[in-house]
């Protein structure tokens, strides 16, 4: 295995994570084998790996995740692997609390269409969303440029929850009815900053986008004091429409929720 990865897969395993430290292995190995890599690097700089490298290393992240039962520990390094990943991107590192639901939580979530994801603190305000853009610059919107003009209700971070099925629930709900329904349903709306990073992992887990087929969403994020309606395109852009008016319901818009995060 070439330097650099022994080096950081010693690391990973005297932290305590196993499987991140033999996805890190692998993924030496295979780009050893490939020779797009030396057996010895000069370890005086840090190295720095383009983007196409580190897409790969999340795509095999991805592939081994899929391949395994869900636990709590599999959760827990897989997105710790995942955001280390994120953070080579911008030259920043972040931390991943361990997962806090149980076996049987997770197994039941997901056998109900929900998923699970991790947004990191210094990740979830409108003033720092600008990174998240950075690191998958496919969606060229505004909303994730720096000193855009969209607010969060509210800045909801770490583990949490939401609808992983590619259309939208709660359709054709004017902003009342969908903010009651997601209230009885014991959820919050999901925050922009939070549905950033919930398309980033579908893409990731499933390859295809939140609401790439159509169906649009309103967040728990603003506009000129309105919320605003999102969605994908199968490129990856992200489309934050015009600010929608309380009153404003479609057959194809919806809304996007969380069960109560976990730091």
């Amino acid at each position: 295995m070439a330097e650099q990865f022994r080096t950081l897969a010693d690391y990973l395993e005297k932290a305590g994570h196993a499987q991140g430290a033999q996805l890190t292995r692998n993924f030496g190995d295979s780009l050893l084998e490939a020779g797009l890599i030396s057996e010895s690097v000069g370890m005086e700089e840090p190295i720095k790996m383009d983007r196409g490298i580190i897409e790969s290393r999340l795509e095999q992240i991805a592939k081994e995740f899929n391949s395994q039962e869900h636990t709590p520990g599999v959760l827990t390094q897989t997105f710790q692997a995942i955001w280390q990943a994120r953070g080579e991107l911008v030259g920043a590192t972040y931390e991943v609390t361990p997962c806090p639901y149980t076996q049987e939580k997770i197994a039941q979530d997901e056998a109900n269409g929900v998923r699970h994801g991790y947004l990191p603190t210094e990740l979830s305000t409108q003033q720092t969303r600008h990174i998240l853009g950075e690191m998958s610059p496919k969606m060229q919107s505004q909303s994730v440029k720096e000193g855009n003009s969209v607010t969060n209700d509210e800045n909801p971070s770490g583990w949490f929850d939401y609808e992983a099925a590619i259309d939208a629930p709660y359709l054709e709900t004017e902003e009342r009815q969908l903010m009651d329904k997601i209230k009885k349903d014991g959820r919050k709306i999901l925050s922009l900053n939070q549905y950033i990073v919930a398309r980033e992992d579908s893409k990731l887990f499933t390859g295809k986008y939140l609401d790439e087929d159509g169906t649009y969403v309103r967040v728990g994020s603003r506009n000129d004091g309105y919320l605003v309606s999102v969605y994908s395109r199968r490129d990856g852009r992200l489309r934050v429409g015009s600010p929608l008016l309380a009153g404003h319901h479609y057959p194809r818009l919806g809304g996007r929720s969380s069960g109560v995060n976990k730091a």
